[in-house]
């Protein structure tokens, strides 16, 4: 059994988004995953920068849906974006440099952090999304390299 699985409660019904949280999910199992089998620093340091790299295209990404669909909640949905991005830049940062280790406590913050995120915040994402039928064909999904 993986540390965070999919279910339905994490779905937030708008197709592109359920699929990155999906990548979102497997990048956090990769990270948990590297700190319980002790992986190598180099290599824990690569499954950091592959979530902090989807994690940014991702709110790119709904933050793209949120101005093209004028959604009314985007300034404290794009701040809880960003208060997440500098915490987990702030903690690769020191990571990188030897001052932080990867331990559970991280690996459980960011698990907590995207499924209440999921379910408290991105949910009236995506009714709004489905209420206005916006066209995600003409919203550039993030980058899938990670």
């Amino acid at each position: 059994m993986a540390f965070l699985d999919w279910s339905d409660i994490l779905s937030v019904h708008y197709r592109l988004i359920d699929a990155d949280h999906k990548k979102l999910i497997d990048l956090i199992n990769r990270l948990h995953d590297a700190s319980v089998n002790g992986d190598s620093h180099a290599g824990a340091t690569n499954a950091l920068k592959q979530l902090m790299d989807f994690t940014k295209a991702h709110f790119v990404h709904e933050e793209t849906l949120m101005r093209k669909t004028a959604y009314p909640q985007i300034i404290p949905h794009k701040i809880e974006h960003d208060r997440l991005t500098k915490q987990l830049e702030d903690f690769l940062n020191r990571f990188e440099s030897g001052q932080a280790g990867l331990s559970q406590d991280t690996v459980v913050f960011l698990r907590t952090w995207l499924c209440d995120h999921i379910i408290e915040v991105d949910i009236h994402l995506g009714r709004w999304l489905a209420k206005f039928e916006a066209q995600p064909a003409e919203v550039p999904e993030p980058s899938k390299n990670a």
